[in-house]
């Protein structure tokens, strides 16, 4: 990269030597001492790996009766795969990215920084000076643990379901997580274009264990657009946890996408804490993976937070996504408002389990809610079971969903001034989207995202 160009490149991190980048851990107690020797981490972490790992040990699998597993088959998961792979890709710049990569990727002039995780080991990171002195900061996890150590500490893993006890996939992710993305924006800051990160694994890249930690002090201002792909050659595993903190009076706008192949199985736990007056803008679309199980989880703390969340997902062959999202509302004044929106073709099947909890002491102009559409096309199937519950008086909330075929009377419009059958049933599914998409912050994303749609049509 030039010299001139607004973002400051970083180096690789040098804890990766050449003989670490093809090694491959089974998992174990080894496993957990490996990893903390090999980025010196600090002592809590090493204990808190440890005290995962015993936990992971003691847990079963969920149960198959459990309400949010009962449509989704725990089987399909390559739990006796599971191996934390060292194959880092070192990259002489942003321009070396591998077309699969750069793809995804906004162009450097429209974002304020750049982290690109590969395989694990973070590869590439670059800041906008201006950001840097203001002492924001886009890094990779394990680099971040060495200065800003006490305050990972003060937030890891406390939250309803970003807790290692949470079930036994979130336990595995609390011991072994390798690469992580650390986003930190102090008190009153505001970071003027997206941060990106990029979460990749090429061929050998194993099992993904990534783990994402965003703190929003109070009246900060920041945007996280995270993409993940893959290059899977076998049936790999995939487990993340996410999670944002967004303090008093901080707006933050998160945009969690997924491009895994159709070899990756996932479990994902994202939870945001929202305080007092803070704004969570939330957008997730999936578009890979073999088998995906989303746990979405917004906690509207104190009074006046507000989350809104949007959706989408365009799955085909015999892909199979199950969505379980939580707007809990435990502060007066709360707002929260949820849509989520499913394009199925061929085989594929989507669960939308969604829920609005509104607790007693949360009464008093408090507003939840909730949407769930999905268009089916070929043998596709859908189920959506929207929830409700309300604890407390003077509450305004609502639920729904829709499980429908694309709309004769519209396609027959289309067809009628010319169309063929397929574009015209193309066109009416990209309207169907496009409320969602709209929600994602840069034109050249929503174009992008609206291509890939497009192709996964004609596929």
């Amino acid at each position: 990269m030039d010299k001139t160009d607004a973002l400051i490149e970083r180096e690789t991190e040098s804890s990766l030597s050449a003989a670490a980048t093809s090694q491959v851990l089974i998992p174990g107690p080894e496993a957990v001492d490996g990893l903390s020797d090999l980025y010196n981490e600090p002592d809590w972490m090493r204990q808190a790996r440890h005290a995962a790992w015993e936990l992971y040990e003691s847990m079963d699998l969920p149960s198959p009766k459990e309400e949010a597993w009962r449509r989704t088959d725990l089987k399909t998961y390559p739990l006796d795969s599971v191996r934390v792979t060292f194959s880092a890709r070192e990259l002489d710049g942003i321009y070396a990215f591998p077309p699969c990569w750069d793809y995804v990727l906004a162009p450097v002039e429209q974002v304020s920084g750049v982290l690109v995780h590969c395989n694990g080991a973070r590869t590439y990171a670059a800041m906008r000076r201006d950001d840097v002195q203001n002492n924001v900061v886009l890094e990779g996890l394990h680099a971040a643990l060495a200065t800003h150590s006490d305050l990972i500490q003060s937030y890891w893993m406390k939250g309803q379901i970003a807790r290692p006890s949470f079930n036994k996939f979130s336990a595995l992710n609390a011991a072994l997580w390798h690469g992580g993305t650390f986003v930190y924006v102090p008190r009153g800051k505001q970071v003027a274009r997206p941060l990106q990160s990029l979460v990749a694994y090429d061929a050998a890249g194993g099992t993904g264990l990534h783990h994402t930690l965003v703190i929003a002090e109070q009246g900060s201002r920041v945007t996280l657009i995270q993409d993940r792909v893959s290059q899977d050659e076998q049936e790999e595993l995939n487990i993340e946890v996410v999670e944002i903190h967004a303090e008093a009076g901080a707006r933050v706008r998160y945009v969690s996408l997924q491009h895994w192949s159709e070899q990756r199985c996932s479990v994902t736990v994202q939870e945001a804490q929202v305080a007092q007056d803070a704004n969570l803008v939330w957008v997730a679309g999936s578009m890979g993976g073999k088998l995906t199980k989303d746990f979405l989880r917004s906690e509207l703390s104190a009074s006046g937070a507000r989350s809104t969340m949007a959706g989408f997902s365009f799955v085909h062959g015999s892909q199979h996504i199950d969505q379980s999202t939580y707007q809990h509302h435990r502060g007066r004044d709360t707002y929260s408002d949820l849509l989520f929106r499913n394009v199925l073709r061929d085989r594929a099947r989507t669960v939308f389990y969604g829920m609005i909890r509104v607790e007693a002491e949360a009464g008093g102009g408090t507003e939840g809610y909730q949407t769930n559409n999905n268009i089916l096309l070929d043998e596709a199937r859908a189920q959506a079971i929207p929830g409700l519950e309300i604890k407390a008086r003077d509450v305004r909330c609502s639920h729904g969903a829709t499980v429908s075929r694309v709309d004769p009377e519209e396609r027959f419009y289309l067809q009628a001034r010319g169309l063929p059958r397929p574009d015209a049933e193309r066109l009416i599914v990209q309207g169907f989207v496009r409320p969602v998409i709209d929600r994602v912050p840069l034109a050249h994303m929503r174009q992008r995202l609206e291509d890939e749609i497009t192709e996964r049509f004609w596929q």
